[in-house]
């Protein structure tokens, strides 16, 4: 395809002050890939100011988006594994796998997952994918799934992994704080794999019925009675369901962390309770490239839906709009997509 000399990308200065700006379409080096972005999610963390504060402050407005599907349009010389046509998923981030924390099996605790392997982001026209990212950081995106499919991969990655850190699901019990994208997928990954019985804690009405509809066995206000469960999952920064997650864990069992509240909160463990039951807290963080893959397979197989996830769709022009909607937590959005080449 003939490139255009400049593209459109989104600015990131508050979830509320997201602006449309222009800049040459990157060049690439002989060891690296362009990519066409077709669709990129607005994620949970995309919309969170003391998440993205600082690094607005340190460089003014960012372009953020890590979760894209797009069709590689340029390729460098040496590049043999992707050439221009190839529908692909990429990630803008990647663990060494060679210091202790990945060897660990901890791979997202690495901190090479601090660095950026794409540019700028995927809230662009188009991606300069850089030559490590290119190796370990694309995905292909099979002929059966839709490039909105694919803008699922990364969130339902992160998923996979803390799921995986809590052991066995099948045969137990499930509860899961927060129903938003995030809880959904939690909802429709256990039931996959054969979780005894399910129930999600929200605040919002909506999103009850939404988990309900997910495959949730039972979904219910924080004002009524929690049950416990073998396997809980906070996936909501609320401090009140962090403390109610700890109260509802059965004996031997698993509380994951999936979200949390800002960087200087903290939790008050039950210490003297914990050492009788044993129950194992555990947090998780980003995705590796085995969750990725094992995402890309789950959602190719129809193992985990997630065309119901899809509320809403923009344009490039339209992208503050995108993000008001994404972070207005009131609102019926769940996943909110941005295609920005429409």
């Amino acid at each position: 395809m003939t490139l255009p000399a400049t593209m459109k990308f989104g600015l990131y200065y508050a979830a509320n002050d997201v602006r449309v700006a222009e800049k040459p379409v990157p060049d690439i080096g002989p060891a690296e890939v362009l990519v066409r972005v077709a669709t990129c999610g607005i994620c949970g963390s995309d919309t969170m100011q003391w998440y993205r504060g600082p690094a607005v402050e340190r460089n003014g407005g960012i372009n953020t988006g890590h979760e894209i599907a797009g069709e590689v349009v340029a390729a460098g010389d040496s590049v043999r594994s992707f050439q221009p046509g190839d529908r692909v998923v990429v990630v803008h981030h990647f663990p060494c796998m060679q210091c202790a924390a990945c060897l660990d099996g901890n791979e997202t605790a690495c901190e090479k997952m601090r660095d950026k392997y794409i540019e700028p982001g995927g809230f662009s026209q188009f991606i300069r994918i850089l030559e490590p990212c290119v190796a370990n950081g694309m995905f292909p995106l099979p002929d059966t799934m839709t490039y909105e499919q694919g803008s699922f991969v990364e969130p339902l990655a992160c998923v996979v992994r803390g799921v995986r850190k809590t052991g066995p699901i099948a045969g137990r019990s499930v509860l899961i704080f927060g129903s938003g994208l995030a809880g959904l997928l939690h909802i429709k990954l256990t039931r996959h794999l054969g979780a005894s019985r399910i129930t999600a804690v929200d605040t919002n009405p909506n999103r009850i019925e939404t988990a309900r509809r997910a495959g949730a066995d039972a979904a219910i206000s924080p004002t009524e009675t929690i049950p416990s469960a073998d396997r809980v999952y906070v996936c909501t920064g609320s401090p009140k369901a962090a403390e109610s997650a700890l109260a509802a864990v059965n004996r031997g069992g698993h509380i994951l962390f999936f979200a949390t509240d800002g960087p200087d909160k903290q939790l008050s463990i039950p210490l003297t309770r914990f050492w009788t039951m044993q129950p194992t807290v555990g947090f998780s963080y980003g995705a590796a490239p085995r969750d990725m893959r094992e995402a890309l397979d789950l959602i190719a197989s129809g193992g985990v839906s997630v065309d119901d996830l899809v509320t809403h769709r923009f344009g490039m022009d339209h992208i503050a709009e995108a993000f008001q909607v994404a972070s207005s937590p009131r609102d019926s959005s769940l996943k909110v997509i941005v295609e920005p080449n429409l």
